[in-house]
Parts: structure tokens; sequence; C-alpha cells
């Protein structure tokens, strides 16, 4: 069963480093402001997931950015431009 394509396999990849980052926030929240645990680990949560979804969105347009190839259909004529993709995770998008 492929669960991957491409470069799919880095939202993994950058949702565990969300995730590290997320527990490390809290921590520091709680520690830092003395915030009860339940405050502090949604704020880290918020902030792990927002620097997780940056990751992938700068990671799907590194991908995509790259220059197109130019292929023309023999029958038609017509030119049609192929682009890379970024990949998938299981048949997501990565850019979703």
């Amino acid at each position: 069963m492929l669960i991957w394509s491409g470069w799919g396999i880095g939202v993994v990849i950058i949702a565990f480093i969300g995730l590290v980052i997320a527990f490390a926030a809290g921590d520091a929240l709680m520690t830092q402001f003395a915030m009860p645990s339940g405050p502090a680990n949604s704020a880290g949560i918020i902030v792990g997931g927002v620097l997780a979804a940056v990751g992938m969105i700068l990671l799907t347009r590194w991908r995509v950015r790259r220059e197109s190839r130019t292929f023309i259909d023999e029958r038609t004529g017509e030119r049609v431009a192929v682009r890379p993709s970024a990949g998938s995770l299981f048949f997501i998008p990565t850019r979703y």
C-alpha cells in the first residue's frame, strides 16, 4: 500500500516538528508565566500548528515553483505544460 508519493512524507516530518514545538511552547508558557496547564498547552498547540502550517506552505511552494515542461500533442498540436507535483499523503495533495 502506497502511503505517500513525492515529498508527501514531508507532511509527517513537519507535523512531528510542529508537535515538538507545541509541547515545548506549552511547557515554556507554564514555567515562564505561571499559567495553568490547560491554557498553556492550548496556546502551545496553536503555536505548533501555525508553524507546521507555514512549513507545509513553504515546502509546497518550493516544490511547485520549479519550471514546467512543455509537451506538444502530435495529433492535435496542442501544447501542454506539466509542473512537478509536491506529492501527496494518503492520496491528499500536500497543498491541502
